[in-house]
């Protein structure tokens, strides 16, 4: 809804006002179940203590609206490529946290499965954009090719393609909050005392992924909005619409560096208290938290709470409550779409889990109180995160090219907006080699057991086999829903067969030319140039051009510099042609320098845009992150890596 006319016909003149595109706000929590909040009325939850969170439950019900059957992934890695890009894994081949598909050099990331993504479909919409707290899905110089012109990474990003003769360190040069042991995978604290890492901010054009100086009683949640808010204010003042991604830790289990042993848990957060009778959202008072080291080494918390996800919950509602008032005080929020969801299921009950629903079972709760018509209070239709992508383009008016082909997701937004009174026929999720599918009468879950959906039990999780329903019409109904689901499910079951990124082409002699290509064009060496024009066969093949045709490739389908724009700046940029039929065996590496002398990726984003020309070869931009005016880097150059050799993949069946 990016554009709506509105005509004021009178009896002498016709006004055309074109409404203000929406922003929206994206938040995807960590690990945590539908059935954990208040608002889905769940008899059961995990842990002892029930959380409180009344700002959710208003907007769910007031302005805005929550679905019942929200569908993730069953663990982190898959759901986060899912939202990204709107797609499963026999597309985008995340299979689980230990199994992500790739090619010969790397993994095979959401913007190589599926180009269009969250950032940059959010940026060709005219938005500013950025993405705040934890990733997940990617790693260094990736992050800025999902599409996204700024970052605030906790912890950071540190692997990277290249280095940085500017300065930017690839190894944090302050102190922060650590566990005794490096092996740990949260070895870094992202809650207290946490590491910071600014990617692209326009503060620092010479440090594009710039270290954050923290302290001790710095916690995370709260330094991730504090950018969050400068990100916001900055795009109004610009006049530009913005999208935040924000994907905190919240929710998710860690060990805690405050604790002697660094035992596993929901790590503390800071005391906070509300009262319902004061503003139009309540008023939430954070308390001064903090800890206090003591002379043996040990740390003593005043004002923070005891471990446990309620508490987490109950700081997300906090931030909601933060960002209402936000939007509020900027005069900005009836004009903004909050959408709230989670990853997964909630540690120690559901994640990973392919039993029932358990491990994809997630919240998801839309707030826009100034879209006209948009329903509200509990929706009972089945949707999941690859739906995500498609709904945030309907909202910013975003269309997909034609002929894109790579979308599982379908938008709610006519849904959402009394635009049609049904979603989607089935949702699905997985989990290594385990299917799962329903709609809104069958479930089927990772075991092949097939459960009646047509009601959903008190807990989220109790659902009768079908097996166990006594004969009649009711059984008959529900056998027939199978059998329209069970075939689906051998499009998306590749976890043994394809669970790889797409191979390159057949190259018999391995020289890097395809079979195809010399046969077609009868040559044979990469190194060649049979019709002299400077570009030898392999490069040839590579930009899909006529090794026998001098003017072939054109100037404007050899690398050459362009300039670039969009809504946070002007750029510079290197725009080439590239085989579509390679795949990412064929590695392109776009590197920049200041000098002339000195190359690095650092810096530059890989993949700034990539689009079909439809006739087998596509058009690439790479560009450099920060804005020309700042930007050190002047000059921009293309490296190709050769395919080497796959190795053999172990697989991990969940099923016998």
């Amino acid at each position: 809804m990016k554009q709506i006319l509105i005509f004021l016909i009178g009896l002498f003149s016709t006004t055309c006002v074109v409404a203000k595109p929406m922003n929206v706000i994206l938040i995807m929590a960590d690990d945590i179940s539908a059935r954990e909040f208040p608002v889905y009325q769940s008899n059961k939850w995990y842990g002892d203590r029930r959380a409180k969170t009344p700002v959710l439950d208003k907007i769910a019900n007031e302005g805005g609206n929550f679905i019942e059957t929200v569908w993730a992934s069953t663990i982190c890695k898959p759901s986060r490529v899912q939202i990204m890009n709107g797609t499963y894994a026999h597309q985008n081949k995340y299979w689980d946290n230990s199994h992500m598909g790739v090619n010969s050099h790397t993994q095979y990331v959401a913007y190589q499965s599926a180009p269009i993504t969250l950032g940059n479909m959010s940026r060709e919409a005219g938005y500013a954009n950025i993405w705040v707290s934890k990733t997940h899905n990617t790693d260094g110089a990736d992050t800025l090719s999902m599409g996204f012109n700024e970052g605030v990474f906790s912890p950071a990003e540190t692997k990277r393609a290249g280095w940085n003769p500017f300065g930017t360190p690839n190894e944090n040069p302050y102190k922060i909050f650590t566990t005794a042991d490096p092996k740990h995978w949260d070895h870094k604290s992202f809650y207290w005392w946490p590491e910071i890492q600014l990617i692209n901010h326009p503060d620092h054009p010479a440090e594009p992924y710039k270290y954050v100086k923290t302290s001790l009683n710095d916690y995370a949640p709260d330094l991730e909005l504090e950018y969050i808010f400068d990100f916001i204010e900055r795009s109004k003042a610009a006049g530009k619409p913005f999208f935040v991604y924000y994907t905190p830790h919240l929710g998710h289990t860690a060990r805690d560096p405050a604790v002697e042993g660094n035992p596993t848990l929901w790590v503390p957060t800071p005391e906070i208290s509300y009262n319902q009778e004061e503003g139009e959202f309540g008023t939430y008072t954070r308390a001064d938290a903090k800890y206090i080291l003591q002379a043996d080494g040990t740390y003593k918390a005043i004002n923070i709470t005891p471990p446990g996800i309620s508490y987490h919950l109950e700081y997300l509602d906090y931030q909601i409550w933060q960002y209402l008032n936000k939007l509020k005080k900027m005069g900005e929020l009836d004009n903004t779409v909050i959408i709230f969801t989670a990853d997964n299921a909630t540690q120690g009950w559901g994640k990973a889990s392919i039993h029932r629903q358990k491990g994809p079972h997630v919240p998801m709760i839309i707030y826009a109180p100034g879209v006209k018509g948009l329903l509200e209070g509990r929706q009972n239709i089945q949707a999941d995160l690859t739906d995500v992508l498609p709904t945030l383009a309907d909202i910013m008016g975003y269309q997909f090219p034609q002929g894109y082909d790579k979308l599982d997701g379908k938008s709610i937004w006519p849904y959402l907006t009394g635009k049609t009174d049904k979603h989607r026929d089935y949702i699905y999720a997985m989990r290594l080699d385990a299917q799962m599918i329903r709609n809104d009468k069958v479930l089927r879950d990772g075991h092949g057991i097939w459960y009646d959906a047509t009601e959903t039990p008190t807990d989220y999780d109790s659902f009768i086999k079908i097996k166990d329903l006594p004969d009649g019409e009711h059984k008959t109904q529900l056998l027939a829903e199978k059998a329209k689901l069970e075939p689906l499910l051998a499009q998306y079951d590749l976890y043994n067969t394809s669970s790889e990124a797409p191979l390159p082409p057949l190259d018999s002699d391995g020289d890097a030319l395809s079979d195809a290509f010399e046969s077609k064009y009868s040559v044979s060496d990469p190194y060649a140039d049979p019709d002299g024009d400077g570009v030898n066969n392999f490069h040839e093949f590579v930009f899909g051009t006529n090794p026998n045709d001098a003017t072939s490739p054109t100037p404007l389908q050899k690398p050459h510099l362009i300039d670039v724009s969009d809504a946070q700046g002007e750029y510079i940029g290197l725009a080439f042609q590239r085989n579509e039929a390679l795949g990412y065996d064929y590695f392109f590496i776009i590197e920049g320098t200041s000098d002339g002398k000195t190359w690095q990726t650092d810096g530059v984003i890989q993949q700034y845009s990539f689009s079909s020309n439809g006739d087998g070869t596509a058009s690439v931009i790479a560009r450099v992150a920060a804005d020309k005016s700042k930007a050190l880097i002047k000059d921009l150059r293309l490296k190709i890596k050769k395919p080497k050799k796959r190795k053999p993949r172990k697989y991990k069946n969940l099923l016998k």
